[in-house]
């Protein structure tokens, strides 16, 4: 695409959530994509549960507040899992006890609606799949270990996944 205000409009917009070189194969329409970016990632997957549509909208906000006001980065909600990170984006630079504050957080202000599984590792974030369709997110080793122990945890539980 050559550049243009729409252009500069598009990478902008996108510099706010993935980093530069994302943010340019974007706004180029897939063109080019950039190589992933290593990093130590640290995960907190949170599973809400809610008696209704509207409680469990209301609880998911809560629990992205909470991320948010922890500097995690919430890459998605997939159900009712909310997946959020530090380490997977280029303006995180998490503090030590980053993760577990958010997830004792979490579990304070939510209690029994939720059941929290997080954990650290080497992984990747960045562009994945090719040409048109490009989504921006992270790969964490043993990612199918962390969702069984969501899927096997109480509510209203923390646990911490080691890969």
């Amino acid at each position: 695409m050559p550049f243009t205000f729409g252009k500069l409009k598009v990478k902008r917009a996108f510099e706010k959530v993935v980093n530069p070189e994302a943010a340019e194969a974007l706004a180029d329409g897939g063109a080019k994509r950039a190589p992933l970016t290593e990093s130590s990632i640290e995960i907190v997957l949170v599973f809400v549960r809610g008696e209704t549509p509207e409680e469990l909208s209301r609880l998911i906000g809560c629990v992205g507040e909470i991320a948010a006001a922890h500097e995690a980065f919430v890459y998605s909600l997939c159900g009712s899992l909310v997946s959020a990170t530090f380490g997977a984006h280029p303006n995180s630079h998490p503090g030590p006890s980053a993760r577990a504050d958010l997830a004792r957080d979490l579990l304070r202000e939510l209690g029994t609606n939720i059941k929290v599984v997080h954990g650290a590792g080497r992984g990747c974030y960045g562009l994945f799949g090719a040409s048109k369709n490009l989504f921006y997110g992270f790969d964490f080793p043993k990612f199918d270990s962390a969702l069984g122990l969501v899927g096997r945890a109480e509510f209203g539980t923390i646990q911490e996944f080691k890969p």
